[in-house]
């Protein structure tokens, strides 16, 4: 098993000869991490470096930021070891960092994100952030598997319970910002699983950010897969028990990739429990099937008339009802 993560430091403190780096160096080795996504590293320029901690662990610190002004910046810090070999970014950007990556055989591209804010990013620089995020997301080759990870500056309900969210499916969001609808639109585009909404904890551990005065809580950090990784996850989710100096949450994800070309040639693909029975939507092309789920849908319609639900919420139990009725199930 190995370990990634993925936290806005809120500042590098470049001036400070690094010294805020080092502790966060220091925070991912205490967490076990081999790779380290950073957003608002605010470094000028690009550049590499190597932070060796006093414990003889040693990480290589790349980033990117602005030119002139210490504004935005993403870095990724890599512990150096023989599990992991990498190339150098291929893809930079203050708010943007992609790399090859292959940790013990298993390759990956990795994406670090750091998205305008949803209030103070204009229209036409959030349409450009995310012309450039799936630019980046490009693979070298087939064999390589996307993750994209950081702080997208979106909030939406999907993020708040279990619900396994591919970017296939329609769940009812009620909480759902401009970035929240840009996040949700890039997943089904590239076909990415929200790792977080793959496992059962409570809500206090899914918030990544919260306020000076602890009262404002959200989900801000986001772990995008493919669904083949995502049969890997063994876990991702929110920890606070590891101090970054930053509002901020470590969002840790744990996968156990297979380690061998064999293993990763022959390896089964986990099933889901939301994917046990679900309805098989091109059975509509039927007309049978059609006609008896347009009568079932009518039925639905009258006998929840009297529900309190609001439209969308309403619309939405009708058609799962009809569907679980009269679809055949996905084998």
């Amino acid at each position: 098993m190995w370990n990634f993560g993925t936290i806005n430091i809120r500042s590098g403190k470049e001036t400070g000869e690094g010294s805020k780096l080092y502790m966060v160096a220091k925070e991912a080795a205490r967490a076990n991490l081999l790779i380290c996504c950073l957003q608002e590293v605010r470094y000028r320029n690009t550049g590499k470096k190597l932070i060796t901690l006093n414990t003889g662990e040693k990480y290589v610190f790349i980033w990117c930021g602005q030119k002139k002004r210490r504004d935005a910046g993403v870095g990724i810090l890599i512990r150096e070891c023989p599990d992991v070999t990498f190339d150098e970014p291929d893809f930079t950007n203050p708010r943007l960092m992609a790399m090859n990556i292959q940790v013990r055989g298993f390759k990956i591209r990795m994406v670090n994100v750091y998205s305008p804010t949803n209030c103070d990013g204009s229209e036409n620089e959030k349409d450009a952030f995310y012309r450039m995020l799936k630019k980046s997301c490009n693979k070298e080759n087939k064999h390589q598997k996307l993750v994209v990870v950081g702080d997208f500056n979106a909030t939406t309900a999907i993020s708040l319970d279990r619900n396994y969210f591919d970017g296939q499916q329609i769940i009812n969001d009620l909480v759902c910002n401009d970035n929240g609808s840009r996040l949700k639109s890039v997943c089904r585009e590239l076909r990415l699983c929200m790792s977080q909404t793959y496992f059962d904890q409570p809500k206090e551990k899914r918030y990544t950010w919260y306020s000076a005065d602890g009262t404002t809580k959200k989900v801000l950090d986001y772990v995008l897969v493919e669904p083949f990784v995502q049969n890997y996850v063994v876990e991702c989710g929110a920890d606070e028990s590891y101090d970054f100096d930053s509002d901020h949450r470590l969002v840790k994800t744990t996968l156990n990739t297979p380690t061998s070309k064999k293993a990763r040639k022959h390896s089964k693909k986990q099933k889901n429990a939301a994917y046990t029975g679900k309805p098989d939507i091109r059975s509509l092309e039927r007309e049978d099937i059609r006609k008896c789920f347009i009568t079932s849908v009518s039925n639905e319609l009258n006998n929840l008339a009297n529900e309190n639900d609001n439209r969308d919420v309403f619309l939405v139990k009708c058609l799962e009802s009809a569907a679980q009725s009269t679809l055949p199930k996905i084998k």
